[in-house]
């Protein structure tokens, strides 16, 4: 496998439902693709700001509050989550939204898991987009590594 990106990338609260767009080359003869994608911290296991932000999300969102500080806790410890997608020089490929922060994910014409479509692994400038859905700490470190082969 060729690797065609290895990069880390640092999202802040700043970030915070935002679309991280990150352009990478895929060369002429590759028929398969992996994605290595991880990211840290997970979780936010501060029990006063974890309880503070579930107040005030249910506050703006609904408008009062529904869940005792019992039912809150067992919220907590809450986490930084982010999506994925990727998209080819022929269109969408794909999303993927799953909780975990650790992924690895294989695309190939006849195969591809995790959310993602099979798709001729076609030449040309292909973008891996982070979905930045929430961010519970002051920053996260994303890790991105994708590969390319026969």
């Amino acid at each position: 496998m060729q690797t065609v990106l290895d990069g880390i990338y640092v999202l802040t609260r700043k970030d915070m439902s935002t679309h991280r767009a990150i352009p990478f080359t895929v060369p002429a003869g590759a028929r398969r693709m992996r994605i290595s994608v991880s990211y840290d911290p997970k979780y936010n296991f501060d029990e006063e700001y974890g309880l503070a932000l579930i107040e005030k999300s249910m506050k703006e969102q609904i408008g009062e509050l529904i869940m005792t500080k019992g039912e809150m806790r067992a919220c907590l410890p809450i986490d930084n989550h982010l999506s994925f997608s990727l998209d080819s020089p022929l269109g969408a490929v794909g999303t993927a939204h799953r909780g975990n922060n650790s992924q690895e994910f294989e695309i190939s014409e006849t195969d591809a898991n995790g959310g993602f479509y099979p798709t001729p692994i076609t030449a040309g400038e292909w973008t891996f987009t982070v979905s930045v859905t929430c961010i519970v700490t002051d920053e996260i470190k994303v890790s991105l590594r994708i590969e390319v082969g026969e």
